[in-house]
């Protein structure tokens, strides 16, 4: 009896997690093992500089929350040479995407010594599955510390702030056309001293980010990022 107790268990966690990878995949397209995302950044005068590979490796269930597993590979444009590769989680629990703040900062990992020790804390950028015009969303930040053993080298930080939701436009890139919210923000990065800029991002529920694009205090375009590449398996 307790053997067939307990299998039962099992098959209903199972069951469990498996519903809940259904319904993350059918929320959010891109939200599956095996699916690859390519970005490409552009400086002001809309050269490449880098492309950005996002690959879901794997999915794992915890509790309420499906983590997508993604294998983040960042090339220079004008060579085509591998300068970072790390892994983040993006979570989908109760209709809702959690982004962590790594994977749309700048890499820290090129160059790195081995001796040097990364630590990142923070809060992920959520992405509500029904998003409408007007709506704010929550902030998010994002500390990055460098130390050699007990000495601090640096410390970073990085804060999403005034998120709103301000129209819905259809965006189209060599990735795709896609059904996409505008979302503007203000990006403060501090590092002896503290700069800002205003952004924009243009966001589909079935992919994530479509296009972003930065703007200096004049309001002049200061760099853009696009989806280029987009394959679900």
């Amino acid at each position: 009896m307790f053997r067939f107790t307990a299998l039962l268990a099992a098959s209903s966690l199972l069951l469990f997690s498996t519903l809940r990878a259904q319904d993350c995949s059918e929320m959010f397209e891109f939200f599956r093992e095996g699916a690859m995302l390519e970005y490409t950044h552009y400086d002001k005068k809309g050269k490449p500089e880098t492309i950005h590979t996002h690959h879901i490796t794997r999915l794992e269930q915890s509790k309420d929350t499906l983590i997508a597993y993604t294998e983040v590979t960042i090339i220079q444009a004008k060579n085509n040479k591998e300068t970072a590769k790390y892994t983040v989680p993006i979570k989908c629990c109760k209709e809702t995407l959690f982004f962590n703040m790594r994977s749309i900062t700048p890499p820290v990992e090129a160059g790195q010594s081995p001796d040097i020790q990364m630590e990142f804390s923070g809060t992920d950028l959520s992405y509500p599955r029904n998003l409408r015009v007007g709506q704010t969303l929550p902030d998010s930040e994002m500390e990055m510390v460098a130390r050699m053993g007990s000495l601090q080298l640096m410390k970073n930080r990085y804060v999403i702030k005034n998120r709103r939701v301000e129209a819905e436009e259809s965006v189209a890139t060599s990735g795709g056309t896609f059904k996409c919210y505008k979302i503007a923000y203000d990006f403060e990065f501090q590092l002896l001293g503290t700069r800002t800029s205003r952004n924009e991002v243009w966001y589909a529920p079935a992919v994530g980010t479509v296009k972003s694009v930065s703007y200096d205090n004049k309001g002049r375009e200061e760099s853009r990022m696009e989806l280029t590449k987009f394959s679900k398996k």
